[in-house]
């Protein structure tokens, strides 16, 4: 399992180059196992139908509430809430999360933030069409089930990712806990004092170093 299209040729070229053998199944982080089981999760919705359906959804907001935006941000507001519904469904983050975030706010600026919130939230619920970021993380939950009840005896490997997104965190943990599973970390620093991966991840975290990432996954390993 590797994260880009660009790695998965090239690992096809280096078996082509090698001796005859069977070529093991080379799939996308964003892909993985796609196969007749999950054939009841539904298909992801387009991004430019989303995007229409959002643009609608932020007018009638506007209609009803115009002290939220003015109408000339109707379209940039639609893409701000894909971005969002996008880092929501990677990180497994409900509406209902946020709903319970405690944000001392005098001038009513969170208030009305939860207010334009709110319009997504059907969005979330049991049943709804999912977002290609949905569909990923269900793709990648069943996977996950799948194994706890029938694990793979054979290799499986995950190369090339660190894990910044929480639904390929999740793959990656249960990746390395498989029998025969690895991961395969892309710029590991093997050189780097044990103090400062210890800093790394401390109650202020240093998200801005290079290695934050790797410091992150394997402490949630």
């Amino acid at each position: 399992i590797v994260n880009t299209r660009r790695m998965a040729r090239r690992i096809r070229d280096l078996f082509d180059d090698g001796p005859p053998c069977l070529l093991p199944n080379i799939t996308l982080i964003t892909q993985p196992g796609e196969t007749w089981r999950l054939g009841d999760i539904p298909e992801a919705v387009s991004p430019l139908r989303r995007r229409l359906e959002l643009v609608q959804l932020v007018t009638a907001l506007l209609d009803k509430q115009p002290d939220l935006a003015p109408r000339s941000s109707i379209y940039d507001l639609a893409d701000s809430l894909v971005k969002l519904m996008d880092e929501m469904h990677g990180e497994g983050v409900p509406p209902q999360k946020i709903d319970q975030l405690d944000i001392s706010d005098q001038s009513g600026h969170w208030a009305r933030i939860r207010s334009f919130l709110s319009i997504i939230r059907h969005y979330f619920e049991a049943g709804s069409a999912p977002d290609p970021e949905d569909r990923q993380r269900r793709v990648v939950e069943a996977l996950i089930a799948s194994w706890q009840i029938d694990p793979p005896q054979h290799p499986v490997i995950i190369a090339g990712s660190t894990g910044s997104r929480g639904t390929t965190q999740a793959l990656m943990q249960a990746v390395a806990h498989l029998p025969q599973g690895a991961v395969i970390l892309p710029g590991f620093d093997d050189l780097m004092p044990d103090g400062v991966w210890s800093a790394l991840t401390t109650t202020t975290p240093h998200e801005a170093h290079p290695q934050y990432r790797v410091a992150a996954l394997c402490q949630a390993l």
